[in-house]
């Protein structure tokens, strides 16, 4: 076993954990770790945009009201109040960085409206492939920088943390060869945990890793029920999901049923536009009662192809057409609100651990997230944590864990990350050969057990047969062990909470309790 010590690790290469290492990068060399290839991960796949008050007649303060409205009174006043102010200046070095923002004729940023906000502040790049011009963007940047190191298709196993305090992570690659890697500090960005669910719009790699380390090392987590179901998933059987943008409501699309007749008036006054969880909540029964939903995407006409050329191309490869016809639509399992409790600063309660990005918790998205604040998110948080690694100065971790001087390398010039090209839909790299039969379980389960109508019943069924799988699994099947581990926290928590709020909605507890959110802590 090799052993790599550098400044700082991060793991995860999506807006995030990108941010963070560059920032990072200022102050010492990064090792950034990732399970696949630089793009395996969700930030690619963001199609609507990135939140920003950045219109005239905007203002932070509009944009912190939306946030909070859609949070249902589980928000962070304060983590808001930082996201959206200082939103402003992360977006514009970004744009400054080289983001091909979507521009109107007179050079100003073309910002759109989605569900839940009260103004125009979502800013595109390429129509509809915001977090793939992102994600070029930053990893151009970050291949310029000579002290950042990338370990593509290297999974982390383990945090290792001895008195409350992490230094460092044991990892293996994909031709199963394990080494060390010691650092002053360490930073969870490693995404969400949407493939444990049977119908996601997630990329394959995003199976709970981070929760499930973070969990193992004895940090806390917070709100795990809060899942985002995104209310409009293509409503063809794929994995992942083929994402039918927000923002395609924001340009006039409607939500009809097979009688054609719009049904959202009736839950909600901003109709298509209102909350995600309201909207999901509004097509789940219509589906319930046997209807098939459509998003009537004819209003937009001619000027679809040209707003939306991914989504475009996307139906027609699968012989649909979204300016003459209807498209069929499902909500899906999308974003995690919970995650590693942290601070402003995305400190955890471990010493010389951060989060930031999905795993994280710092309570801007309360019970349910606010369209185009993920991407924001990312940056902001990702930009605070890079900022307080430098705390951290001193290494002692070799004699703490009787690290082999000899097979140590301080710079990581002895293992050669290898660059090989992957087709993110067949990735499965540190799966077993049995891995499938024990993932569609788990998945079906969650599906059925614990989406987006919850009943005691169903989610004691649920918690029973992952403890099951959970004893059935072995340990070295670490992707498929962080997958059980991250369900079973996300079905203990809801279980627990008896109430409906946001995301979570119970149908024998269906109204939220009158006293401000409490936050379940899970150890």
């Amino acid at each position: 076993m090799s052993t790599i010590i550098v400044d700082y690790i991060v793991i995860g290469t999506g807006i995030a954990g990108l941010s963070c290492a560059l920032g990072a990068s200022k102050h010492g060399n990064v090792a950034l770790l990732t399970k696949g290839d630089f793009f395996a991960g969700n930030t690619p796949l963001a199609q609507g945009g990135i939140a920003c008050a950045l219109a005239p007649g905007d203002s932070p303060e509009y944009h912190y009201q939306d946030t909070l409205t859609a949070g249902a009174g589980g928000c962070n006043q304060d983590t808001v109040n930082i996201l959206v102010h200082e939103g402003i200046d992360r977006v514009l070095e970004l744009k400054n960085m080289g983001v091909p923002f979507d521009c109107k004729d007179d050079g100003s940023l073309d910002l759109a409206k989605e569900g839940a906000h009260s103004k125009s502040r979502v800013v595109s790049a390429m129509g509809d492939s915001t977090g793939r011009a992102i994600a070029e963007t930053l990893v151009k940047e970050v291949k310029q920088i000579s002290n950042i190191k990338v370990y593509e298709y290297t999974m982390v196993t383990k945090l290792l943390v001895k008195n409350k305090e992490c230094f460092g992570v044991a990892a293996v690659n994909q031709f199963n060869q394990q080494f060390t890697f010691l650092a002053k500090a360490t930073v969870l960005a490693a995404g969400g945990c949407g493939q444990v669910y049977l119908h996601t719009t997630n990329s394959k790699t995003c199976t709970g890793d981070g929760f499930a380390l973070a969990y193992q090392a004895g940090a806390e987590l917070v709100d795990m029920e809060f899942v985002q179901f995104h209310p409009t998933g293509l409503a063809l059987i794929e994995n992942p999901r083929i994402l039918i943008s927000e923002a395609v409501r924001g340009e006039g699309a409607l939500l009809i049923n097979s009688k054609g007749r719009r049904f959202m008036q009736q839950h909600h006054p901003m109709a298509e536009l209102a909350p995600r969880d309201v909207v999901a909540r509004g097509i789940f029964e219509e589906l319930a009662a046997d209807e098939k939903v459509f998003l009537d995407t004819t209003p937009i006409g001619q000027h679809f192809v040209k707003r939306f050329p991914y989504i475009t191309a996307a139906c027609r490869a699968r012989g649909l057409d979204p300016v003459n016809n209807y498209i069929p639509v499902t909500p899906v399992a999308h974003f995690m609100m919970g995650g590693v409790k942290t601070d402003h600063n995305g400190q955890t309660c471990i010493k010389r651990l951060f989060a930031c990005g999905e795993v994280a918790c710092t309570g801007v998205h309360g019970a349910n997230r606010l369209a185009s604040n993920s991407l924001l998110e990312g940056v902001v948080f990702g930009h605070r944590v890079a900022r307080s690694l430098i705390n951290y100065d001193t290494l002692t971790a070799i004699s703490l864990f009787n690290i082999d001087k000899s097979d140590t390398d301080y710079a990581g010039n002895s293992f050669i990350p290898v660059n090989e090209q992957v087709n993110n839909q067949t990735y499965n790299r540190f799966s077993k050969p049995h891995s499938s039969v024990y993932r569609n379980k788990l998945r079906s389960v969650m599906w059925q057990k614990v989406g987006l109508v919850r009943t005691e019943k169903q989610l004691s069924d649920a918690l029973k047969l992952i403890t099951k799988l959970e004893k059935q699994l072995p340990h070295d099947d670490y992707e498929t062990y962080n997958m059980v581990l991250t369900a079973k926290l996300i079905t203990e928590a809801a279980l627990k909470r008896q109430e409906s709020r946001g995301s979570h909605y119970r149908k024998d507890f269906p109204y939220a309790l009158p006293e401000k959110l409490y936050h379940q802590v899970l150890l």
